[in-house]
């Protein structure tokens, strides 16, 4: 074949590649470890509420008893208070000194009046 032969043949048009499918990549993370955290982080929230409540619960308990203590002592003060007040009105002291013995004075009373001694000198005595 000459040179003038080989320019007018049919040139073979290139041979494409065939198309085929590429499996897709896996450039997704792993769900199971995001999944394992969430419910981690639920978990764990969870029984932080559990414990929170039990022990908001556990004070409520314990200001209900301390109410009812205060509840009680007060009734026990007041009573103890309408007890010395009724003990110390004159007609009950007045009625304590009889049993006692004791009479009701005749005379008023009357207030002595001593002299006042004069002061000692400072310089000692002579």
């Amino acid at each position: 074949m000459s040179a003038a032969e080989r320019a007018y043949t049919p040139v073979a048009a290139p041979r494409r590649p065939s198309l085929r499918s590429v499996p897709a990549r896996g450039s997704r993370a792993p769900r199971a470890p995001f999944v394992v955290l969430v419910l981690l982080v639920l978990g764990v929230g969870l029984i932080g509420l559990l414990i929170l409540n039990t022990a908001l619960q556990q004070g409520a308990f314990e200001l209900g008893e301390l109410q009812s203590t205060t509840d009680e002592l007060r009734d026990r003060q007041t009573d103890l208070a309408d007890r010395v007040a009724a003990r110390s009105a004159p007609d009950a002291l007045a009625d304590q000194a009889a049993r006692m013995g004791m009479v009701p004075a005749e005379d008023a009373p009357t207030f002595l009046e001593l002299p006042r001694s004069a002061p000692a000198d400072a310089g000692g005595a002579g």
